[in-house]
């Protein structure tokens, strides 16, 4: 099966405080994230990690279960995480196109470092404030409960926002009529 994740930024109090996550400390934090993963991703399946991967820690990274794909991101992941996590990880650039069942995602891990296609995004950095754009979808942590999400979920969602959802969804500003 295949997985898609963004911002578990392990080790990093920073983030467990600024985004409100709900563990006492950065040592819980980090042993749901791993229970979560590997509660959800065999050893056989393959997850795409959209950035923000956190503190390289090795005793971390051994543990994660799957073929791990990483886009690095330019905010977090400096070269020491890249190294480490090359050890592990095959290293992806961002704006990479992936296609499943006929779908392209473009990954990417800040929405403004996009590359304009027709492409569906895949994107992190922004963690839960805003989950869906009209042509993407955040696979951040913070969005889907601590969790990678499946690909069968990306492509709900890519369905529902193609299809389904009307401009309430999608206004930026609420009071004001859309143009």
């Amino acid at each position: 099966m295949i997985y898609f994740t963004a911002d578990t930024h392990f080790g990093h109090e920073r983030t467990r405080v600024l985004h409100k996550r709900p563990f006492d400390n950065v040592e819980e934090m980090n042993r749901v994230l791993i229970e979560n993963w590997n509660a959800t991703i065999s050893k056989n399946d393959t997850v795409y990690h959209l950035g923000d991967f956190g503190t390289p820690d090795p005793q971390i990274i051994q543990q994660l279960n799957g073929e791990m794909n990483f886009l690095p991101s330019m905010d977090y992941d400096d070269a020491e995480t890249v190294e480490i996590l090359s050890r592990r990880a095959k290293i992806i650039q961002p704006n990479t196109v992936v296609t499943f069942e006929g779908q392209s995602l473009q990954l990417i891990h800040e929405p403004l470092s996009a590359i304009a296609s027709d492409n569906f995004y895949l994107f992190g950095h922004i963690h839960r404030f805003q989950m869906i754009k009209r042509n993407g979808l955040c696979v951040s942590m913070d969005a889907h409960f601590f969790k990678p999400i499946s690909l069968e979920t990306v492509l709900f969602y890519k369905n529902a926002i193609e299809k389904f959802y009307d401009e309430n969804v999608f206004i930026d500003i609420i009071g004001s009529k859309p143009k």
